[in-house]
């Protein structure tokens, strides 16, 4: 996609999310009560408000410390979201699927809000560790403690920004999509016009360079997609550790460790099987490396390990090939944020499938948890995934130019077929 289409679309982007900033800010103002909304998402409408609350005010008693600064940060996932737009529109050109396009543009989106989200979490890290002892509800906490505890009183505010980038995908995708069908239909409509016109054939016509799609070398997209997945294995091997999970009942970083890891989990099986019976009565929590539980877990990691892979294989077959480092970094951060997503929903519906409770199943009510956790997780160590598709396209690239030669001379289509004669 050449600059000005980037630049105005990048533009579209941050000018929407400032409208429903703006929307926002007015229906608070207009309000003659104070400003309260659950962000405890159970069903389709919170889900859906969760994300335009973002950009509402916080409750100065529940997140003090984030009050001052949280508007700056709105404002700072506005300007990513431009940015973010702007650099993954430079991986798409007229070669480029308008679908490919349109999902290009819903991971930028992912991206920039995730950035967000992390930036919210270090911003309230720094101010804990700087603020004096005493000031959280006037109690003598410890900075350790209240950073261990932040998952049960903060993760509902924090989380409105990754459900804001669920909202902004849908628009993102509209409207880079749109942009690369409105672009594809251009071009056809000037080349079946230059096919037409027979008036000067002897007139030079300009030829653009064809740009060459990662996917037109054969296996270069799915060894890139596979280098992607391979982070992610590690840290569901990581995840699967005992140390991992006796970790979780540690103080301070190793607390909050917890809010960036997603269930999935991959480990040798456990020896021996829980009591489940003696679990019920006792009301003891199970052990995650259980038996009864490590299937589950085995099955959702290598679920999330496909899903990343099939979705970085086709996304990345469609790009160009030498698009901007920082370009491909944003679309394979959000393509890890967008496979955890799915592969989460997918778990909590396949499980109300085949429940069999007496009372039915409601799956809005641990989709939301379900689903901050896994968008978490694609924020928090996306850009991980980048690092060796990086890694890899230059290796590849090296090795195509070094075995294949180019050949860089053309002959241009307006050449002339005549015959010169021959001098006496």
């Amino acid at each position: 996609m050449s600059r000005p289409f980037r630049i105005v679309v990048a533009a579209l982007a941050a000018v929407g999310a400032i409208l429903v900033y703006a929307g926002v800010t007015a229906q608070v103002n207009s309000m003659s009560e104070p400003f309260t909304v659950t962000r405890t998402a159970v069903d389709f409408r919170t889900l859906v408000a969760k994300g335009v609350v973002f950009f509402a005010p916080l409750d100065p008693t529940t997140a003090p410390m984030m009050d001052a600064v949280t508007p700056l940060i709105r404002w700072v996932v506005i300007l990513l979201i431009g940015v973010s737009t702007y650099l993954a529109c430079g991986l798409v050109t007229r070669r480029t699927h308008p679908f490919t396009a349109a999902v290009t543009g819903a991971v930028a989106a992912l991206t920039a809000t995730a950035i967000g989200d992390l930036l919210w979490w270090a911003t309230f890290v720094v101010r804990v560790h700087t603020a004096p002892t005493g000031w959280y509800a006037n109690e003598a906490l410890d900075h350790s403690t209240l950073l261990a505890s932040a998952h049960l009183t903060l993760t509902a505010w924090t989380s409105d920004a990754l459900f804001l980038g669920c909202l902004l995908a849908g628009v993102n995708a509209s409207l880079v999509g749109g942009t690369s069908l409105a672009i594809l239909l251009l071009g056809r409509l000037s080349k079946g016009t230059d096919d037409g016109d027979d008036e000067a054939p002897d007139a030079a016509v300009e030829i653009e360079p064809r740009v060459a799609l990662v996917g037109d070398v054969r296996g270069r997209s799915a060894n890139l997609a596979l280098a992607g997945v391979l982070p992610v294995l590690v840290l569901l091997l990581v995840n699967g550790t005992q140390a991992v999970w006796e970790s979780y009942a540690g103080r301070g970083f190793l607390g909050l460790l917890r809010e960036f890891l997603y269930r999935p989990a991959l480990s040798p099986p456990p020896r021996v099987r829980d009591d489940v019976g003696y679990r019920l009565t006792h009301e003891i929590e199970p052990n995650p490396l259980s038996m009864d539980v490590w299937v589950h877990r085995s099955v959702l990691a290598l679920a999330l390990l496909v899903v990343l892979w099939l979705l970085l294989w086709a996304l990345l077959a469609g790009l160009s090939n030498s698009g901007h480092r920082l370009g491909l970094v944003v679309v394979c951060w959000g393509a890890t944020i967008a496979a955890a997503g799915l592969t989460a929903t997918s778990d909590v519906l396949v499980d109300c499938a085949i429940s069999d409770s007496p009372t039915g199943c409601a799956p809005w009510e641990s989709l939301g948890l379900q689903l901050t956790s896994a968008l978490r997780f694609g924020a928090a160590w996306g850009w991980l995934v980048a690092l060796p598709v990086l890694l890899a396209r230059r290796i590849l690239d090296t090795d195509t130019s070094t075995d294949t030669p180019i050949d860089t001379q053309e002959t241009p289509v307006h050449e002339s077929t005549q015959q010169t004669p021959a001098s006496p």
